[in-house]
Formats: C-alpha cells, structure tokens, sequence
C-alpha cells in the first residue's frame, strides 16, 4: 500500500477527524475522517477527492464529510451499535495499555474497567450512543442506583469521571457528535470526607493483638500483618499494595554527620500513584526499635530481589486483601474501627502519620513530599480535626497554654 506524503496532511477544523493527504506517486488528493467500525472494518471511511489543488480538496473533503454523515447518521440499525464496543472497550484498552507502559503499581485503567464492568456495563445496553437523551438517561440511571447503594458523592464522583472521559473520547474520534454535558443530569455533593485517625496507642493496641493471634495459631502472617501495619505508620506510604511491592534492594541506610549512632532509613519506591519513583525516610523509632531488631531479621534466607514482607506470597492483590479484612476484623474486636460514627480502616493509618507530623511542627511542604502527594492535598483530605490537632494548632496561634493568668478557674468538659 502506497505510502502517505507526511507533508501533504492537513486536519480540517471543527470536524475533529476530517484531514485531507496525497499519497506518495499520486497528485491528487484524497480525504480521510472516522465514522466507527459499525460502518468500516478499521472504522475509517476514505475517499478520493480527484482534485490537484489544496483549497478545492478542503471545499469538497468538507462537503463529503457533511454529506455522508447527513445520509448514514441513521441508517445502521440500531442494534449494531453498541456502546461496549464502540466506546468503552476502546477507550479502557487506552487506559490499561497507558498505565501498564508507565509502570505503576496500581493500574488505574484496570480499576475503571473493573467499575465498568461491575456498575455500568449493564445500563448502557440497550443504549443507542447516537441519542444525546438515551447517553444522559443511562448516565443518570447508573448515579441513582449507586446512591440507592449507599455509595457516597464523592466516591460515585469517580465513576462519572470515568464515564465523562469515555465521552470525550468518543466525541473527539467523532464517533459520537455531540459530547454530553452530565451536569445537565448529575448533580453531585464532592465532599473530601476526611477519615478519622487512629492514635498511636490504638495502633499499638492492634499489633499486640497481631502479636498474640501468632502465639496462638503460629500462622507467621500474623507476625508480618504487624510489620505491615509498623511500616506503614512509620513513614508517608500508601496502604494498600504499593507498600507490599517493595523487594529488599529498595531500602538503604543514611549517616547523618552530626548524629552518626541514629541510622536514617531510606525506600525508594517505583511505580507510584503520582510519579514513577518516589523516595522517603522513616521514623527513627521505627528504624531502630522494630526494622532494624525485627523486621530485617524477620526472613534470614531472603534475597535482595525478595520482597521485603511477606516473601513467599506471589499474589500481592490477594495478599493485600486478607491484610485489609483481618485489620478491619482486629480493630473492630478491639473496639477501635469506628470513632464518631466515622469507620477508621486500613488507610485511616495514613491520615495519623501526616496528622501526627502536623501537629509535631514539620512543614507542610516536607510533610507532603514525603508523603508522595500535595499540601493542597493534605489540607483538604487528611488532617485530622482531632482535640490533639486543635490544641496544637491553638499553641501555633496563641503561644504556649501555660502563659495565661486568670483569676477564674476554666472548667472543662
């Protein structure tokens, strides 16, 4: 097939796909735009213009291209065209396709897919994309089931999110020709809803029981869970399997001159939600008193290409799930998993440790790049109202509790 002359292309405005070209050893030019592959095998329709002058290939590409739309726009069955193929499938295989080359340990294009698949597929069935009214019908249908679910805003946020970029896509592939305006439908509530913390010694509480459910059953998992749960309370990790794809050559020690008996301990991470390798230090207490005695220790035989918790586990999705509903199980026995109405899980650990370094005067910038995010971030989604966070924030704006003299005894509650 003959090739095209790279710079005979033109793309013609406000008709998204509409380019005109010649083909190398040809001299007039030809039209190309896309129609779907309910229409076309490759989902292109292309077609000689038998014209030698630009500006009489860009009149009569664009008179082709309103025209066969005018005739065709509604002469496939409807049953032929299906959102699923479409538009969702080849907009997921981007996603997927995307994050997989980045390298990341969560694949966030498999996470939508696994949305779609589960919410949304279903609605969009009997859907003929080319009905503006039908798209926004199935996108309001899918918000209310979700509400019906007890799924909050911010979560079915996600969803739309997702669904309003298959759209655009769509609508930019000119296969659909109006894109959809979902607030004509949607209105939703965004609310960071901020998880309450857990205190250190609530998570202190947690690993002992970790502790004694392994003197009871000698199942090693336990031992680990409470590595897992110490690391990540130690430094800005994310819960969840990030922290368990971590291998034993991606941490080091530091010297700090001026302290050389306290051993920095450093990760690096690759792969991250926000950038491909992040690096962070850990607390000294944690470096000294539980990684350095225990968790190091843990596994002798381990190589450096091992993973550093839970070595012998292939599977870190599954692995990562027993951790969670074990955590929720033991904090729920222990009374912990739900503070003012508020449930605390896994992730809650996350909200202590920047909670935690607030309130211990670090700066915000430092807070949040240790903890791989933003400090916009940080202040909408993490910091924890507690009564510890409100009188240190009142010690940062008044001064020291102990300098005031009063006459009148304060009572308190």
């Amino acid at each position: 097939m003959p090739k095209i002359k790279k710079d005979t292309i033109k793309k013609l405005p406000q008709t998204h796909s509409l380019k005109i070209f010649k083909y190398e050893g040809s001299e007039n030019y030809y039209c190309s735009f896309y129609v779907g592959q309910v229409y076309t095998r490759n989902g292109n329709k292309e077609q000689s213009l038998k014209v030698k002058n630009r500006k009489e290939a860009e009149k009569k590409a664009k008179e082709i291209y309103k025209n066969w739309w005018l005739e065709n726009e509604n002469t496939t069955p409807k049953r032929e065209r299906t959102f699923d193929q479409d538009i969702a499938q080849p907009y997921l295989k981007t996603r997927i396709t995307k994050y997989k080359n980045k390298g990341s340990v969560v694949n966030t294009g498999q996470k939508e897919k696994s949305q779609y698949d589960r919410f949304m597929k279903s609605y969009f069935e009997d859907v003929d994309y080319l009905n503006h009214d039908q798209l926004l019908s199935a996108v309001s249908d899918i918000v209310e089931n979700l509400r019906r679910e007890g799924i909050k805003d911010t979560t079915i946020s996600k969803y739309t999110n997702t669904i309003s970029l298959m759209f655009k896509r769509a609508f930019n592939n000119a296969v659909i020709k109006k894109l959809p305006d979902l607030k004509e439908v949607v209105t939703l509530k965004k609310v960071n809803e901020v998880r309450p913390m857990y205190q250190p010694n609530e998570l202190n509480m947690i690993t002992n029981k970790c502790r004694e459910e392994y003197n009871e059953t000698k199942d090693k998992f336990f031992l680990e869970l409470k590595d897992y749960i110490n690391l990540i309370r130690s430094a800005g990790f994310r819960p969840g399997v990030e922290p368990l794809k971590i291998k034993r050559h991606q941490f080091n020690f530091l010297t700090d001159k001026e302290n050389p008996t306290e051993p920095i301990l450093v990760f690096t991470l690759f792969g991250t939600k926000t950038k491909p390798r992040h690096t962070l230090t850990c607390h000294p207490y944690f470096t000294k008193n539980i990684f350095i005695p225990e968790i190091q220790k843990r596994n002798p035989n381990a190589k450096q290409d091992d993973y550093l918790l839970f070595p012998n586990i292939r599977d870190r999705q599954q692995l990562y799930e027993r951790i969670r509903k074990n955590f929720t199980r033991i904090s729920s026995e222990l009374g912990l998993y739900v503070r003012n109405g508020s449930t605390r899980p896994l992730y809650s650990i996350r909200h202590t440790f920047i909670t935690q370094r607030y309130n211990q005067n670090a700066p915000l910038q430092v807070i949040a790049r240790n903890s791989n995010t933003s400090e916009t971030i940080i202040k909408s989604n993490y910091l924890d109202e507690s009564n510890e966070m409100i009188v240190s924030e009142h010690k940062k704006l008044f001064g020291s509790t102990k300098s005031t003299k009063s006459k009148d005894k304060v009572r308190t509650k």
